[in-house]
């Protein structure tokens, strides 16, 4: 009697060590299924945010090789978007200045280790032809391959980063419609932009370039919902955050409300808050 209840005992502790041990195991599993998915979603940030960096690359930016073979990129914004220029140092290393200007901040990189994790960053995602052939100079000075961009995909990150540095989005009263643009006197560098994002590409003669505009509420939507997955880093980005809300307020007619009403109150500060550029 006593062996069967040893033998009975045993068996109920194999079962409970086995059925430990397959819990531990599922645990296991969905903590490595976990950590798969935490390295892939911050694969996916890190890759959008080198788009988005080859993008404000290839609008403000400028590779630069001197006579005595010093490299050095430099990146010049608009004050007001000196986030963009902080996130890039806070990344690569580098310096960012008052140009003579006051109106102008330059980001700078020349330490030859920040300027190399760079470049891995952005090589074969660089798009203008002009920084291509400057990329190449310091690629060929550092023995690395230069890699060329593959077409353009619509949640590339690349769109992003052409508007903080290119692009404006502006609000006409007359017409009340919003406006999203890019300025490049290379034309090539905005045909892609039409099939995947809409708009229309016009020249401009007075300045030799050319300019993608989206203007079709159907369209600037579309675009809100690419700039979740992409998003704006200089002070454009508050500019769409505001958008839904001006379609909101036109949809009430808050435009054409008395000034010291609700309406016409929310109207004047939305107003304010877009002109500067305040989310």
């Amino acid at each position: 009697l006593l062996s069967k209840v040893r033998l009975r005992s045993k068996r109920i502790l194999n079962f409970f060590v086995f059925f430990c041990l397959k819990k531990l195991s599922m645990l296991v599993g969905i903590s490595e299924a976990i950590c798969l998915l935490i390295t892939k979603k911050k694969m996916l940030m890190n890759q959008s945010f080198n788009e988005w960096l080859a993008g404000v690359i290839d609008g403000d930016g400028c590779f630069q090789l001197s006579k005595k073979g010093y490299a050095c990129l430099e990146i010049t914004m608009d004050i007001r978007d000196k986030h963009c220029l902080y996130q890039i140092k806070q990344k690569f290393g580098g310096s960012v200045k008052i140009k003579s200007d006051i109106n102008y901040l330059r980001y700078r990189l020349h330490h030859k280790k920040g300027l190399l994790e760079l470049i891995n960053s952005i090589n074969g995602f660089i798009r203008n032809p002009t920084r291509l052939i400057q990329l190449k100079q310091i690629c060929d000075k550092y023995g690395l391959n230069l890699l060329y961009a593959e077409a353009l995909t619509y949640n590339n990150g690349w769109l992003a980063g052409m508007i903080d540095a290119d692009g404006s989005i502006y609000l006409n009263l007359q017409s009340d419609q919003v406006f999203i643009s890019i300025g490049q006197k290379n034309k090539l560098l905005l045909d892609p932009l039409v099939p995947l994002y809409g708009g229309s590409i016009y020249m401009q003669k007075q300045t030799e370039a050319f300019k993608w505009v989206v203007y079709r509420k159907k369209e600037i939507l579309a675009l809100l919902e690419y700039f979740r997955h992409a998003p704006l880093r200089s002070a454009k980005k508050n500019r769409v955050f505001l958008i839904s809300k001006y379609f909101l307020l036109k949809d009430l007619k808050a435009h054409l409300a008395a000034p010291n009403s609700i309406l016409g109150k929310e109207w004047k500060l939305f107003l304010k808050n877009w002109e500067s550029y305040s989310g």
